[in-house]
């Protein structure tokens, strides 16, 4: 057999697994929807934790959004400023001297390893809610907002994860950032189908919500506390794994939350490294099905590649691709459907095209490329040691075989 005959072969086998967990991922949506809504008798307390740093320009807005929530039980606004160089401390003074439900506090430490995780720990020690609920400082809420998520908290449910939507400015963007919106959507589709299975793998923090005895019962951050990004998706692993609570995504309509678009295509590639610069701090079972979606992605491109010199194949190459299209619009439709973001499938194609291409690129350079985030330059945390070990071998087995060359 050929090259191109093996890699379309293979190919095949891995889009037929492929189906087989998007197949799963559409039960967990379509299981979501079932989900009944959970009325307590009594509303617990509930405290909004907010990091700003540097975030004068959108956070009166975000303030103001919040202040409206019509959550009938006791209920409190921390914001924590962020060691912000801007006009964010006086903001937050004169909001706090008219609205007695904000309060803020500051973060004194100059440098910490992860800084959202650390004003995050800073704000949550700071409350005093049964409820914690995180969010970010640039984004706009429902009126039900508060109330929609913490009536997913049934008994024995631990973490609540919410949807959150891009909301782009007007139509007139640039097509990379619609594209941009896009993408996210889909990757917290993706995190709502598997938490519908009960399989927890990701959600944002400015959309989640969690008990304080869960948050305590798993002692906070834990080891991923150093990890610059993952304080929302590392802790609803760790809080899998690690207690009996359960872990849901809800999808009522007023649970949606907007946040804004980065500005330009550098700050889109930083907070891409960003988000994949976590990866190897996943639980195993998720880290091993992260790196097979970049064997499969890369595996896309080294057959078509193949089958540039072997044309022949390119009927089967693009019967192949058919048929992941249709898995892919398939499982996207259902999700998006699930959450009212029907309106979103006009980008599909450009979007499947351009996620198949830069996945596997995002993924690997931010655990290997430092990136910028918030003026500050920050890079993965340590590769394990049997991955180092790994490396090193190989590059003494590339200096040797050198030597031998030059011996030659």
């Amino acid at each position: 057999m050929s090259v191109a005959s093996v890699l379309l072969l293979a190919l095949a086998v891995m889009t037929a697994m492929y189906a087989l967990v998007l197949a799963g991922l559409v039960r967990g949506l379509r299981a979501l929807k079932r989900v009944t809504q959970h009325l307590p008798d009594v509303w617990p307390s509930v405290s909004v934790i907010v990091p700003a740093r540097n975030e004068a320009d959108v956070l009166e807005r975000t303030l103001y959004s919040l202040l409206d929530q019509d959550y009938p039980g006791t209920w409190e606004i921390v914001v924590v400023d962020d060691r912000s160089t801007d006009n964010t401390a006086a903001i937050l003074r004169e909001l706090e001297s008219r609205h007695p439900r904000l309060r803020h506090v500051t973060v004194e430490q100059p440098n910490p390893p992860s800084p959202k995780k650390h004003a995050l720990a800073v704000g949550i020690g700071r409350s005093v809610g049964e409820i914690i609920v995180t969010t970010d400082a640039d984004c706009t809420y429902e009126i039900g907002w508060l109330r929609g998520m913490i009536s997913h908290m049934a008994p024995d449910i631990g973490v609540v994860a919410g949807l959150t939507v891009f909301d782009l400015p007007s139509n007139h963007v640039p097509a990379w950032q619609k594209i941009q919106w896009f993408d996210f959507l889909v990757q917290q589709l993706v995190a709502a189908g598997a938490a519908g299975v009960g399989v927890p793998s990701s959600c944002n923090g400015s959309n989640l919500a969690y008990r304080r005895v869960a948050f305590d019962e798993i002692s906070g951050f834990g080891e991923s506390a150093a990890v610059v990004s993952g304080d929302d998706v590392l802790f609803a692993q760790r809080v899998s794994k690690q207690s009996t609570w359960r872990v849901t995504f809800a999808c009522a309509p007023e649970t949606v939350v907007r946040s804004l678009p980065v500005a330009t295509v550098r700050e889109m590639f930083d907070q891409r490294m960003r988000w994949a610069s976590k990866g190897l701090a996943y639980r195993p079972s998720m880290l091993a099905f992260l790196f097979g979606i970049y064997a499969y992605y890369l595996l896309w491109i080294a057959s078509a590649a193949a089958v540039i010199l072997q044309p022949g194949l390119l009927p089967i190459l693009l019967g192949l691709g058919a048929w992941k299209l249709a898995v892919d619009y398939a499982t996207v439709r259902v999700g998006c459907a699930t959450f009212g973001q029907t309106k979103l499938l006009r980008y599909f194609v450009p979007f499947i095209l351009l996620h198949t291409l830069f996945t596997p690129v995002f993924g690997l350079f931010g655990l290997l490329v430092p990136y910028r985030w918030k003026g500050e330059w920050y890079r993965t945390p340590v590769l394990p040691r049997s991955v180092r070990r790994g490396l090193a071998r190989v590059r003494r087995a590339y200096r040797q075989r050198r030597v031998a060359q030059k011996a030659a």
